[in-house]
């Protein structure tokens, strides 16, 4: 287990995830081609989507042995639309490598999963790529991540140019050691470049001192420190995530990536190294002698349900009995067992802590189930995932498909935890987490079925919240029986934590059971959306002398929530997203009116090395379709990204 790392690879989108992941597959020996995004013939992409789109949809697996450790490699999607399958696996990874484009360099998504990473406490390093392309810039991209990204970047691996500003090489910060790509520059450049593998060195030296006096003396001294003592030095400084290594290469060229793999040998947390927090916070994580404790990351409809497991406790072995931690309580067997290779399986005898398995067939598992030992129960901490903000309507051309177009989606529901579907007669409404989600949930759901369709336009989703503390007071009278009966009501709201409306009730008995029904409506919503960062309160509910009559006091409760909600001064709240555009310098004067003609708030103009960079903030309302529009402005070279800032009123209401 001191030889098994498991970790990541995040980036902004076409960084080059799957590209280096592909040349990782041949490099270890693991498959005797290299896979090309562009063709279509990469492993890790081998959903149709994603090689009809040319991206990464969803996350995909494998395992490879590079000397004496074994991977464990996650190839994780670039769109921040598919940010469940992102948060899922940093769920269980130990560590991650973070692409940056040597040529754009840090980019809004980066520091998004840059923060993600950073929340979990994972160990990180940076691969600069692309180094190979026309104004890359490995010294600006370092810059470029301690600025924006808040670290202490230190290059272990810097490019090398000859004088034709080729990328020639590469060299070794820690041992002095040189790669040579196509033949080796003159000597005259040999000698420039290797005093620029020295002045690396003594850069990592002067990081190293600041965590070991033994190597300030040296320093101090002008002696070389070795590789060994850097490492030793540096290991803890790393893996704690206060100093971050940085590695250059091009992963198309496959130059670079040895180095890097030897890298996370080196850097990134065997088993027994892992904090004791998250899922590995339970009794005697990671012994294989313990009962069995494994959490369910991700389950995948493909030709047969596919449940990802990462065993975080015990062995897990075909035959093995087992129960999911959560009701009912159905003890089953482990038929059999898969360790995965993006699409492709193969049978494994037995999976110790640590290892991403697979537990094949419909087992009524969900993402952030617990799989325990029966006589054993616990519960692992399952990953969260942000609601959905968009909506689109899917109406069947047949009214008699309307059933099975629901039940695929709710398939694909159970897959992607950010998709959501209400049935609505023979319209059905599907939450996603933006266009490009549901275009492929539309996409995907064609291919399945075959059945026909159309989507209406995308809406927003809204929310509610209050201003201030208020409260309400209803009574009710009507006639039962003959007989005028009485209910009547107190209900308060004040603003509360961030999240869905909380209710309680502020004793037993009839309140209770009132406060229950006021949760349904709060989630349901009252006028725009679900009812969030409020706090409702059932002060008083009472029948009159004749006792309890449940309808009456529902009506009552109702009243007096609608009054509290007026008397607090209710305010709608709709998705915000921060945006950052690409485009040619000429192109920047119409992309910034028709900017501040969506309404939205700019925040700052570069001109860079690719041409103006643009950061802007404002409601994802203003902004659906576009990418389209930006592509018609800026001649089809603009590009733009968008990530979710949460929800805020709109630029027209009082703040």
């Amino acid at each position: 287990m001191d030889r098994l790392r498991t970790f990541g690879i995040v980036a902004h989108i076409d960084a080059g995830k799957t590209t280096l992941t592909e040349r990782i597959l041949f490099d270890s020996g693991s498959q005797g081609w290299i896979g090309n995004v562009d063709d279509g013939t990469a492993t890790m992409d081998w959903l149709p989507a994603e090689r009809a789109r040319g991206i990464s949809i969803t996350a995909a697996a494998t395992r490879v042995q590079w000397g004496d450790h074994l991977l464990q490699v996650v190839d994780t999607p670039g769109h921040v639309d598919f940010v469940a399958e992102v948060e899922r696996c940093l769920h269980v990874l130990d560590g991650v490598v973070v692409l940056v484009d040597g040529v754009r360099g840090v980019e809004s998504q980066t520091e998004a999963v840059w923060q993600q990473s950073a929340a979990r406490g994972l160990p990180r390093l940076v691969f600069v790529n692309k180094l190979d392309r026309e104004g890359a810039d490995f010294a600006a991209v370092v810059d470029e991540l301690a600025e924006r990204l808040d670290c202490r970047p230190v290059p272990f691996v810097v490019p090398l140019y000859d004088e034709a500003r080729v990328f020639a090489g590469l060299g070794d910060a820690l041992t002095g050691k040189v790669q040579w790509f196509d033949g080796r520059p003159g000597p005259d450049a040999i000698a420039r470049l290797q005093r620029e593998v020295e002045s690396a060195c003594e850069r990592v030296a002067e990081v190293a001192a600041d965590f070991d006096d033994a190597i300030l003396a040296d320093v101090l001294a002008g002696r070389r420190v070795a590789a060994e003592r850097l490492r030793a030095a540096l290991r803890g400084p790393v893996l704690a995530g206060r100093v971050c290594p940085v590695l250059a290469g091009a992963a198309l060229w496959n130059r670079g990536v040895d180095w890097l793999l030897d890298a996370v040998c080196a850097w990134l947390p065997a088993l027994s190294e892992l904090p004791r927090k998250g899922l590995w916070s339970v009794d005697r994580a990671g012994e294989a002698d313990a009962p069995l404790a494994a959490l369910v990351f991700k389950v995948q409809h493909a030709d047969e349900v596919w449940n990802f497991l990462r065993v975080v406790r015990g062995r897990l072995r075909p035959g093995t009995a087992w129960t999911r931690a959560r009701p009912p309580f159905v003890p089953q067997t482990a038929n059999a067992l898969w360790q995965m290779r993006a699409d492709r399986h193969e049978d494994l005898a037995t999976a110790e802590p640590g290892a991403m398995v697979v537990l094949p067939g419909e087992l009524g598992l969900r993402t952030g189930d617990t799989v325990c030992d029966p006589s054993h129960p616990v519960h692992l901490a399952a990953p969260r995932f942000p609601t959905p903000v968009l909506a689109v309507a899917f109406e069947p051309q047949q009214a008699a498909d309307a059933p099975a177009l629901a039940k695929a989606l709710r398939e694909l529901a159970v897959d992607d935890p950010t998709l959501r579907v209400d049935r609505e007669r023979d319209r059905i409404l599907v939450h996603g987490m933006g266009e490009l989600h549901l275009d492929v949930t539309a996409d995907v759901v064609r291919a399945r079925t075959g059945l026909a369709f159309t989507c209406g336009r995308p809406v927003v989703d809204r929310r509610e919240a209050v201003r201030q503390a208020g409260c309400g007071d209803a009574e009710v009278r009507a006639m039962v029986a003959g007989v005028e009966r009485s209910a009547r009501a107190v209900v308060a709201v004040m603003p509360g934590d961030e999240g869905p409306a909380r209710v309680q009730a502020a004793g037993g008995g009839a309140a209770a059971s009132v406060a229950e029904e006021l949760s349904s409506r709060a989630s349901a919503g009252l006028r725009v959306g679900p009812l969030v960062d409020c706090q409702v309160t059932v002060e008083q509910a009472v029948g009159d002398a004749h006792g309890c009559l449940e309808p009456l006091l529902l009506q009552a409760a109702t009243l007096a929530f609608e009054q509290a909600m007026q008397n607090a001064g209710w305010h709608e709240l709709e998705p915000w997203v921060r945006i950052e555009i690409w485009c040619p310098q000429e192109s920047s004067p119409p992309v910034l009116a028709d900017l501040k003609a969506r309404g939205v708030e700019v925040l700052g103009v570069w001109a860079g090395r690719l041409g103006a960079r643009l950061e802007a903030k404002g409601p994802l309302s203003r902004m659906l379709g576009y990418v389209t529009k930006l592509r018609s402005m800026t001649k089809g070279r603009g590009q733009a990204s968008m990530r979710p800032l949460g929800y805020a009123p709109p630029p027209s209401s009082p703040q």
